[in-house]
């Protein structure tokens, strides 16, 4: 990684991009900018070759539906196909539109074969991924996992950008920054993580290694356009419980 020149108050770090082989759950619009009053459609997925969808997300897997913009918006399920689950937003007015998605959570245990694939997929802290490093052999990985997807649609305009710096009370999560969609900010538990490190996906499917500065915030390199999404990990050891926990987040949208 390299940090950027003296003076720049941004401390972000690329690598060379490399394709994404991550699992990841986000979530994919129709249109990032819709053109009609029609519900706005977002379909709801995992997969490891973004932006492509390929496998849904089963409905009663899903804990919390949320729609933030101008208007009165509400977020539904509306059906599934073999790669997504389908939602509908309605009633949404001109200007941004955040829809967000919030899963149950889901214990999962690792046998020592997974554990240094999950490390390697998961950038987190070095102290956090040292906790599992120290788990006694073989290593059977308790792990209690939660996710969270959020994407940015613009209805006929980007206007009232405000609403992308709402946070939605989510465990880990990326709020907007800028109305260009150049500047977020990631939170955990409400509040901002520095020095953090992140993803940035490019609708080519390659993956960029950034870091969020001392605010929490990260700042895209200009040269990131079009379809990309936000993807950020945090794994915290167990604290009276057995079963460390791995909260997972990403934020799509469209940069023109």
């Amino acid at each position: 990684m390299r940090k950027f020149l003296v003076g720049v108050t941004v401390m972000t770090a690329l690598v060379a991009a490399s394709a994404a082989n991550a699992h990841d759950f986000f979530l994919m619009p129709d249109q990032f900018r819709s053109s009609n009053a029609g519900p706005v459609k977002i379909h709801a997925t995992v997969g490891s070759n973004f932006p492509k969808a390929e496998n849904t997300v089963a409905a009663d897997r899903v804990d919390l539906l949320l729609a933030i913009g101008a208007g009165s918006p509400k977020v539904r399920v509306s059906g599934a196909t073999a790669t997504a689950l389908c939602l509908e937003v309605a009633g949404a007015k001109d200007g941004l539109l955040v829809t967000a998605v919030r899963t149950k959570p889901r214990d999962v245990d690792y046998a020592e074969d997974r554990i240094p694939l999950i490390l390697e997929e998961y950038r987190v802290r070095p102290d956090a991924a040292a906790a599992v490093t120290k788990l006694a052999r073989p290593r059977n990985w308790k792990v209690s996992s939660r996710r969270f997807a959020k994407t940015f649609v613009c209805v006929r305009t980007c206007a009232n950008p405000a609403f992308g710096k709402r946070a939605t009370g989510a465990p880990l999560e990326f709020v907007g920054r800028s109305a260009s969609f150049g500047h977020f900010r990631l939170l955990g538990g409400g509040k901002p993580l520095s020095s953090y490190p992140i993803d940035l996906v490019g609708q080519d499917g390659k993956r960029q290694h950034l870091t969020t500065d001392r605010r929490g915030d990260v700042h895209l390199p200009t040269s990131a356009k079009g379809t990309m999404m936000l993807f950020a990990a945090v794994l915290e050891p167990p604290s009276g419980s057995e079963r460390f926990t791995l909260d997972l987040t990403s934020l799509t949208f469209h940069r023109p």
